[in-house]
C-alpha cells in the first residue's frame, strides 16, 4: 500500500536545502481558536507568580510579570498536547528529519505588546549538543497563533545557515529576563549575514514553520501594539543522547526516548 506523504518533494527537498520551510494556512481558523481557548488551561498567571519574577518552574518571565516562554505544554492535559502529535505537526517533522524521532520539548512563545524581548542570534543545537545529544538530529516547528510582523518581533533565520555545522556561541543573559542565554558573537555574526540570506517568518494564525537544529535564527523586540503567539514544538531522533552525560534536573533540555512518537489523529484539535 502506498503511503501518503504530507510534504511535497519539493518541500523536503527545501528543507535540507535552506534549513527552513514554511506553509501557509496549515491550521485552520477553527483548530487555532482551539489552541488559543486551551491557553487559559495552562494556568500561565499562576506560573508566572509561582516564578516570582524570575526563570523558575518551566517558565521565563520578564520584567517581573509578564511571560516570555512557557514549557512542557505538550505535557499540560490540553489541546496542545494533541499538537505535538499531530500529523500536521509531527508527522511533517518525521518526513523533513527523515527518521525515527520523539517529542523533545515544546513551549508557549509569548511577545507582549511593547515588551516581548529579543532573542539572539543562535542555534538550537548551541544549547543542545550541552544536553548530552551528540548529534543535530533535531529539529523544532512554530504554528503562530497571532499575525507574525517584523513590528511585533517576528522570528528570523538565515537560509542556508544549517550547512555551517555548529557555530561558536558565548553566553549572555537576556537583561529583561535575567535567564542565561547563548549567543553567536557579533564578530562572527557579521559574516553569516553577509553569506545567508535573512528571511522573516511573517504570516498569519494557523501558518506553520519548521527549521533545523542548527539553523542560525532570532527575533527582534515587539515595539507594536501588537502582541504575538507561537506554539512551539521541539523533536529530537530516537537515540540520539548519551545516557552517561547528566544534566540539571530542572532543565528544559535532556527528554530521553527510545520510541517513536505515536501521531494522532488529524482531527483530533477539534472533535
Amino acid at each position: 500500500m502506498e503511503i501518503k506523504m504530507l510534504t511535497t518533494p519539493e518541500q523536503r527537498l527545501l528543507y535540507d536545502e535552506q534549513g527552513f520551510i514554511m506553509i501557509p494556512s496549515l491550521f485552520s481558523p477553527e483548530e487555532v481558536a482551539v489552541l488559543k481557548a486551551g491557553m487559559a488551561a495552562l494556568h500561565t498567571d499562576q506560573r508566572v507568580a509561582e516564578a516570582e519574577g524570575r526563570t523558575k518552574g518551566g517558565m521565563v518571565v520578564e520584567d517581573a510579570d509578564t511571560p516570555r516562554l512557557q514549557f512542557d505544554i505538550h505535557r499540560s492535559g490540553t489541546r496542545f498536547d494533541l499538537l505535538a502529535r499531530h500529523p500536521r505537526m509531527a508527522g511533517i517533522m518525521q518526513e523533513l528529519m527523515a527518521m525515527p524521532m520523539y517529542i523533545y520539548h515544546s513551549k508557549l512563545a509569548f511577545k507582549d505588546a511593547f515588551t516581548g524581548s529579543v532573542q539572539f542570534w543562535h542555534q538550537d543545537y548551541g544549547y543542545w549538543i550541552t544536553a548530552k545529544h551528540p548529534q543535530p538530529l533535531m529539529a523544532s516547528c512554530l504554528v503562530m497563533l497571532d499575525p507574525h510582523t517584523e513590528d511585533n518581533g517576528c522570528m528570523q533565520v538565515l537560509a542556508g545557515s544549517h550547512k555551517e555545522g555548529v557555530a561558536a556561541h558565548e553566553p549572555c543573559s537576556r537583561e529583561a529576563t535575567g535567564d542565561a542565554q547563548i549567543r553567536i558573537p557579533g564578530s562572527i555574526m557579521e559574516d553569516y549575514c553577509k553569506q545567508w540570506e535573512r528571511v522573516k517568518f511573517i504570516g498569519e494564525p494557523g501558518d506553520f514553520a519548521a527549521w533545523h537544529s542548527n539553523t542560525m535564527h532570532a527575533s527582534a523586540h515587539n515595539i507594536s501594539e501588537n502582541s504575538r503567539h507561537a506554539a512551539i514544538m521541539a523533536y529530537n531522533a530516537v537515540g540520539n543522547y548519551d545516557p552517561e552525560q547528566r544534566i540539571a534536573d530542572d532543565s528544559p533540555w535532556g527528554a530521553e526516548c527510545d520510541t517513536p512518537i505515536v501521531l494522532c489523529a488529524d482531527d483530533a484539535l477539534t472533535e
